[in-house]
């Protein structure tokens, strides 16, 4: 008996028969979702540019980079407005009207980190090495194959997936490609309720604690995909760290049924169904709600002069943050949780590595494995170690960090 046969009629048991609520949006809808728009005018403008001078002054550092000492009081309303409608509103915020090319590559990194400081209080480890930003673009001057790079790494399409143990996604648009790479977005809500009057089924595959999530030690941890947990529906998948990975063959991770892999395919085509395509443009911050929202990427082409390039960081509000159950905790406590306090040094890179070092797992969207050198996430995903100096960066690389240990 095929799933879609199985008589399953109901979702599943503890979730409710419809989601309600402004996470719950389309592009089907004729009159579709916008995302929420702060627009900072010419005063917005040169006030966060005396401020920034203002920080210079102090002498601080990347994880210094904080609300306290980069205070927006004209602003300050509307960006706690932007972190509502992350979290109790529509689930996204756009934030518009900085220019890259009016400031330094450092001081652009200073800028986001900054503002995003009054979206959420707590930024969350991209890998186990304590990198707090990832370089997600496709460089000129790398030269290794694509297929060895980490799937952010090129310019191929990427699934519907969210940033397993990610709050609140934030990006910085440095640049776009020239055709393609948009960013798609997908309310997880929208698709649960088209699942419940279509394919039930899937929603009971997805909630089951059965799913085998990449880690260490242990090398996997069962979960399930999606939980209803304090009256709040959430999402938890990367299709890459879920499953053995396609270059381990010791059967340490169980392979998915043909149930899940199916669930897995009907939620992509759902997604796509609902997806709305973010129109951004250089110089823009998004928020999103990684926990009630699924986002992709189209491919794209860069030109001679275009090279599509965003900065991505991991938030959490600790005001308005979602609870996390315990059956999600595992990626979560990575980035934000006692895991994540063991990892003393804090790097903020303000550029992609100049050559790029082959990995030797390049599979991936977003996967987030745990103090695992073989296929860890960033922008250093399981990367070979230098063999000269035993990191896994070059010296070239020390003029684009900087070092908060």
């Amino acid at each position: 008996m095929s799933p879609e046969q199985n008589g399953v009629s109901q979702p599943p048991k503890g979730f409710p028969p419809l989601i309600h609520g402004p996470t719950k949006w389309s592009g089907l809808d004729p009159d579709k979702m916008q995302p929420h728009r702060l627009d900072l005018d010419g005063p917005d403008v040169a006030a966060i540019g005396e401020t920034l001078q203002s920080f210079h002054e102090l002498e601080l550092d990347g994880d210094e980079v904080t609300r306290g000492y980069f205070p927006l009081p004209s602003l300050q309303d509307r960006l706690e407005k932007c972190a509502f409608e992350v979290h109790h509103g529509c689930g996204i915020c756009i934030i518009r009207g900085l220019t890259p090319d009016n400031y330094t590559i450092e001081d652009n990194i200073v800028l986001f980190l900054a503002i995003a400081s009054h979206i959420g209080d707590e930024r969350g480890l991209q890998n186990a090495k304590g990198d707090m930003l990832s370089h997600v673009t496709e460089s000129k001057s790398w030269t290794v194959p694509k297929e060895k790079r980490h799937g952010i790494h090129t310019n191929y399409s990427l699934p519907f997936h969210n940033d397993m143990g990610c709050e609140i996604l934030s990006i910085q648009v440095r640049d776009q490609a020239n055709e393609g790479g948009r960013t798609c977005i997908a309310s997880m809500a929208a698709i649960y309720n088209d699942l419940v009057q279509t394919k039930p089924w899937v929603l009971h595959a997805l909630a089951k604690h059965d799913w085998p999530i990449q880690a260490r030690e242990p090398p996997f941890v069962l979960s399930p995909l999606i939980e209803y947990h304090a009256g709040n529906l959430l999402v938890s998948i990367d299709p890459s760290r879920i499953g053995p990975h396609p270059l381990i063959r010791n059967g340490s991770i169980p392979t998915l049924t043909p149930e899940q892999q199916e669930a897995l395919v009907v939620l992509e085509e759902t997604a796509r169904k609902h997806q709305i395509q973010l129109d951004t443009q250089p110089g823009d911050l998004i928020f999103i709600n990684n926990l009630a929202l699924l986002h992709g990427r189209e491919s794209y082409l860069d030109s001679n002069t275009s090279s599509r390039h965003l900065v991505r960081l991991w938030l959490r509000n600790t005001q308005l943050g979602w609870p996390i159950p315990s059956s999600m905790n595992m990626p979560w406590d990575a980035a934000f949780g006692e895991r994540a306090r063991k990892v003393m040094d804090r790097y903020y890179p303000i550029m992609p590595m100049p050559e790029y070092i082959e990995c030797k797992y390049s599979n991936g969207t977003a996967a987030f494995v745990a103090d695992d050198d073989d296929y860890d996430e960033g922008s250093d995903s399981g990367c070979h170690q230098n063999p000269d100096t035993g990191s896994k960066y070059t010296e070239e690389d020390v003029f684009v960090r900087w070092n908060l240990g």
